[in-house]
């Protein structure tokens, strides 16, 4: 009895071979059949290769322009230093020119500082060679975006609109001097503080570094005016600023090289 079901099997098997020897449409349909698998099977697994070459590709290309633009970057800030030393060669002809070799050194964010503190972030670069007071100057798509200080032996960056983030800039084409810090009343601004009350600036009047407390090289665009305040002395104009605190991925670093100041920042301080 226990053999039956094994008989039976053995059985229909040969039935099926018979029938599909002798029945040429069968055959041909179960050829047909397994052709079309067959097929199937090799232009999927083509179809696999072919996207995994072009995402290599793709992946070696992006890699390729992404140091390009890495470079374009570089060029177009040196280029910008240059042109500076340039005009203030023609301009003092006797005058030691001050910015002769800046850094600029290529480098990204990696994380916030701490959880919703959106302008203070923690920066790829080794501080070993660095004296311990070093501020650098960010700039971010040609923009001033902030500051980076050296704290407990990491790069901190503290961005436009935080309270330590301060720097000195000319206002207007007339380059009325100022020292930009945070705006208490509106986090997506900046001022432009301390400015001569026997100077006139305008809405509209655009900023851009000095280059004066040896944090950035001079003519780096900061922001445009979009309000005055008169005060007892001197003069407070709010600005927009060009850089963006959204996309904080590849940002340059400026060493200027030179001795520095800080107005009253104190970056040894713990906030």
């Amino acid at each position: 009895m226990r053999y039956k079901p094994l008989s039976f099997i053995v059985i229909v098997v040969a039935l099926l071979f018979i029938v599909f020897d002798s029945s040429q449409f069968l055959r041909y349909q179960t050829l047909h059949l397994t052709d079309k698998i067959k097929f199937w099977f090799f232009d999927t697994k083509e179809d696999i290769k072919l996207s995994y070459t072009k995402y290599i590709h793709q992946a070696q290309n992006i890699e390729k322009y992404e140091e390009k633009l890495k470079n374009y970057g570089q060029l177009e800030l040196q280029l910008q230093a240059a042109q500076t030393q340039l005009t203030q060669l023609s301009e003092f002809l006797n005058k030691e020119i001050t910015y002769q070799s800046p850094d600029f050194i290529a480098t990204k964010a990696f994380s916030y500082v701490g959880m919703g503190d959106y302008d203070r972030i923690w920066m790829d670069l080794d501080t070993s060679s660095y004296p311990k007071n070093k501020i650098f100057g960010i700039v971010q798509n040609g923009n001033a975006l902030g500051i980076a200080i050296i704290k407990n032996n990491r790069l901190m960056g503290l961005l436009n609109g935080n309270e330590n983030c301060s720097y000195a800039v000319y206002v207007g084409k007339q380059k009325i001097p100022a020292i930009i810090r945070y705006d208490s009343s509106d986090p997506q601004k900046i001022l432009a503080d301390f400015i001569p009350a026997w100077l006139k600036v305008n809405v509209g009047d655009e900023v851009v570094t000095s280059g004066l407390d040896g944090v950035f090289t001079p003519n780096i665009k900061v922001g445009k005016i979009t309000s005055v305040i008169q005060n007892y002395g001197y003069n407070t104009a709010e600005l927009s600023p060009y850089a963006q605190k959204k996309d904080l991925s590849y940002m340059w670093l400026i060493d200027t090289k030179i001795l520095q100041s800080n107005f009253g920042f104190n970056n040894s301080e713990n906030k």
